[in-house]
């Protein structure tokens, strides 16, 4: 009788267990990395570029690039910010990271991204934060950002640091 009841709870338990292992498969798993030491994270080479460019229906909009990069570690991190307001000068003032829907109609606030080859393949996006502009001129640039950024399986990465390229 001992054995009997000893393969009706292990054939129950083959049965069952199954179910419970595919049960938690679909959950999203949480995965968080959280990066506190900047400097592996910023890339030590600094380039900016200005423009003003006009969409498909002839708005008129300003754009300063910021690329962060190093040739050796294959990092990158690179910003854009845009405005259609004229007024707006990117010598100074905060910019806040904002969706951006598409680039052929213009668009407002910063649009950024970062690449690095410790963290895998996939890019991590700017969800949340600001770029400081502290001061720019034709050729130095110096300013402050604070970047939260997301990839596509939710691991996030938060950036917050100074800049300059002098």
């Amino acid at each position: 009788m001992y054995g009997f009841n000893l393969k009706i709870f292990r054939f129950s338990l083959l049965g069952i267990l199954p179910f419970l292992l595919i049960s938690n498969s679909g959950k999203e798993m949480n995965m968080e990395v959280v990066a506190i030491n900047n400097e592996n994270l910023i890339p030590s080479e600094l380039n900016f570029g200005y423009s003003t460019e006009e969409s498909i229906e002839g708005t008129k909009f300003k754009k300063l690039t910021l690329v962060f990069q190093d040739i050796t570690k294959k990092n990158r991190i690179e910003l854009i910010m845009g405005t259609t307001d004229e007024e707006v000068d990117f010598q100074h003032g905060d910019f806040t990271i904002k969706e951006v829907e598409g680039f052929l109609h213009g668009y407002e606030g910063v649009f950024g991204y970062f690449t690095n080859s410790e963290f895998g393949e996939k890019p991590f996006f700017a969800k949340n934060g600001f770029v400081r502009i502290l001061n720019l001129d034709d050729d130095h640039i110096e300013g402050y950002m604070d970047l939260t950024l997301v990839n596509d399986y939710g691991k996030k990465i938060r950036i917050s640091d100074t800049f300059r390229n002098f």
